[in-house]
């Protein structure tokens, strides 16, 4: 079995009084790796005797409730309870001490080969390492570990490791290269659930190679491509740009288009199983639609820009007194025809006002979201299912999913800070402090947040090949990456997708800049209503002075009360009461 690998953790002290507390850690540190050292015993043992019924009888406990199945999930365990220590300190010039990491030993099974099912972390573990590992480290843990769930179902839930290439029988596809989409959906539709795990072996007709993994990558990137040719019409550019696709609500006018879209979700589902990527560039919408996940009248902004900025224009003015004649209805163009559609019970009668505004622009983009293209994803999620199970999906956000399907992109900083434009008195100078430590940020983040950041302002994490930053679009042409500044440093971040502008408030600190940033990008961008802003926090200063304090109630509540959506929030909002 894999072994658990000792939990590093390396501080420096800031100067010779922090001393003490340094080798505190480091004793903290020694006493992480007997702890771990002990639960391989543990756990060799426990395996030796598991075929006599013994499951073991020491167990690491973080919390009474949990249970600790395997070396991973044992080395998780240390992981938590160490951080509970640590937190426990109280702040010193030290500051807050960097988490440590977990380093898992996976390079040797028993018998000399890694099993695709051997005891890795749990998604479980996986998730309440979130807060102290980066989002590239998780991001790769979980796609790791989707790519072992997948391997579990390809080989029938065996924990051998899986057999060579060529000691399976493989999926035979013969496609022409200039009808790649044709010839492939029509082979495909013949092929059983079963079949469709077994590896590909593509033959391009009239050409000569054999398949050891290019080929069947080339098909995927040829097929992908196809894909959005216009002659099918099933994908239309985004409102914002004229890079990213989304579906055509008017695809109907293909008598195919469901059997088509069933057919691109189970090429979808066979390249997360096949670990090849596509070249596909979908706009955040289909990957939410995907995950069914709720939608925003946000979302709206790729879809239809005026539209959009009708919603907005209600929103942000006052109706009293306006009488605009709107109700909540809407009226549907069928072929001609119009149908008048009520957003609620008896919503022709119900007049839009002030105070239920906001109600008809969550109601009526909703909508316009999902009704008019619902078919299409249930279709493309019922293709999907041949191959992946759904569930295993909703451990990942649209971000994710989209890193899943297309790959990350490389993110070039320099490039990005050569091309962005400024506006409203922000300026790249050595005079603009809130620049500078933006730009400090970025250079600091990993390629998943640089990506995040992205798709927070642009709605996609992909930039134009081969232009870059300089190729940007908008949704009236040619539109640079915009960094707006408003004076109000009370609020977070914001961004307006169409125009790719991030609305940068001018923060007194780049730790202030660092905290908001993220918690916009975290939290509005997967449109999570934040209840209070920072401002609202009465007593803000003296938990600054005490940051441990604040991150160790934050922990503990998160643990015992497991939060999904707004938790953040609650927390913020307990914190603005003392």
């Amino acid at each position: 079995m894999v072994g658990v690998g000792a939990v590093e953790q390396t501080w420096e002290p800031a100067s010779s009084g922090d001393r003490l507390e340094f080798l505190f850690m480091t004793w903290m540190s020694s006493v992480a790796m007997l702890v771990s050292l002990a639960g391989c015993a543990w756990h060799r043992r426990r395996m030796q005797r598991r075929r006599e019924g013994y499951h073991g009888i020491w167990n690491l406990h973080s919390r009474a409730d949990a249970e600790w199945e395997g070396p991973a999930d044992l080395a998780a365990a240390i992981q938590l309870s160490i951080n509970d220590h640590i937190v426990s300190i109280p702040p010193t010039s030290l500051g807050i001490l960097p988490p440590p990491q977990v380093r898992h030993d996976t390079s040797h099974s028993r018998d000399g080969r890694v099993s695709p099912t051997a005891d890795y972390p749990s998604m479980k573990s996986i998730n309440d390492l979130k807060d102290h590992l980066s989002a590239g480290s998780i991001f790769k843990m979980k796609r790791d570990w989707l790519s072992r769930e997948l391997s579990k179902g390809r080989d029938g839930g065996k924990s051998e490791p899986s057999p060579a290439r060529s000691e399976r029988k493989l999926l035979q596809v013969v496609v022409r290269r200039d009808h790649v989409f044709q010839d492939s959906y029509l082979q495909f539709a013949s092929i059983s659930d079963d079949d469709l795990r077994n590896p590909l072996s593509i033959h391009f007709v009239g050409e000569v190679g054999r398949d050891d993994g290019g080929v069947t990558r080339d098909w995927y990137s040829a097929l992908s491509k196809e894909i959005f040719n216009p002659q099918y019409g099933l994908f239309t550019f985004s409102a914002a740009d004229d890079y990213t696709f989304q579906i055509n609500p008017n695809s109907g006018i293909n008598p195919d288009h469901l059997d088509y879209f069933r057919f691109i979700g189970t090429i979808v589902g066979k390249a997360l199983l096949d670990g090849c990527l596509l070249d596909a560039h979908f706009t955040r919408l289909v990957y939410k639609r995907i995950l069914d996940k709720p939608v925003s009248y946000h979302d709206m902004a790729t879809v239809d820009v005026q539209f959009y900025k009708s919603l907005v224009w209600l929103l942000d003015n006052k109706l009293d007194g306006m009488d605009l004649g709107l109700t909540f209805s809407v009226d549907k163009e069928n072929f001609g025809a119009y149908e008048e559609i009520e957003l609620k019970p008896k919503g022709k009668e119900v007049l839009v006002t002030e105070q239920n505004k906001r109600e008809y622009v969550d109601l009526l983009s909703g909508w316009r979201l999902k009704e008019s293209v619902d078919a299409q994803f249930q279709a493309l999620r019922v293709g999907l299912a041949r191959v992946v199970d759904p569930v295993l999906l909703q451990n990942f956000d649209e971000n994710e999913l989209e890193w899943l399907i297309g790959g990350l992109p490389i993110i070039d900083a320099v490039d990005w800070r050569k091309n962005a434009v400024y506006k409203a008195g922000y300026r790249d100078s050595a005079d603009c402090p809130v620049i500078r430590w933006f730009w400090q940020l970025i250079e600091s983040w990993d390629q998943e947040m640089r990506a995040r950041l992205l798709q927070f302002v642009t709605g996609t994490s992909k930039v134009p090949y081969p232009d870059g930053f300089k190729g940007l679009r908008g949704s009236e042409g040619l539109r640079p990456f915009h960094i707006v500044r408003v004076s109000d440093s009370s609020r977070l971040p914001q961004a307006h997708t169409c125009f790719n502008e991030l609305i940068l408030p001018d923060y007194d600190s780049f730790e202030e800049l660092a905290n908001n940033l993220t918690t916009a990008i975290f939290e509005t961008g997967n449109q999570f209503q934040l209840l209070i802003r920072v401002a609202e926090v009465h007593d803000w200063s003296t938990i600054r002075r005490s940051k441990v304090v604040a991150l160790l109630v934050i922990y503990s509540f998160t643990r015992v009360v497991p939060l999904k959506m707004g938790m953040t929030t609650y927390v913020l909002q307990y914190f603005a009461q003392i």
